[in-house]
């Protein structure tokens, strides 16, 4: 029974991490997306731009706009999750809805696994 066991645990725990790497990966990109969502959601409520910035790696925030550029909340990715690249891109959501600018946020876990968050013109933010 013992030995039984030992085999189990031998093919179950590698099958745990790998379902929990994805997991993170299936989370981080939901909440990229999440927030990108709610700042348009702001914007259309208050009538103020709300600008999401991605830097480097692994950090996203919003800035408030007055008082200039002052992070309003940030966010940092879970370990051995990254952005494909480092990254310097700014999403501004505008008070009728739309992004100033069209592009898509990649991330990645340790093995190469990626998701992507599209965001479009139109202000619509799609995750894969």
């Amino acid at each position: 029974m013992l030995v039984l066991l030992g085999i189990l645990f031998t093919f179950c725990i590698p099958a745990l991490h790998t379902f929990s790497a994805s997991q993170q990966l299936k989370g981080a990109s939901e909440n990229i997306a999440a927030q990108l969502r709610l700042a348009r959601e702001k914007a259309i409520a208050t009538g103020v731009i709300q600008p999401m910035h991605f830097v480097g790696t692994n950090v996203y925030h919003i800035h408030y706009t007055t008082p200039a550029n002052v992070i309003a909340s940030q966010w940092t990715l879970p370990t051995g999750i990254t952005f494909t690249a480092s990254l310097n891109d700014w999403y501004r959501m505008q008070p009728d809805g739309r992004c100033d600018n069209s592009g898509s946020v990649i991330v990645r876990d340790p093995r190469g696994d990626r998701d992507t968050i599209s965001i479009q013109l139109s202000g619509l933010v799609l995750s894969k």
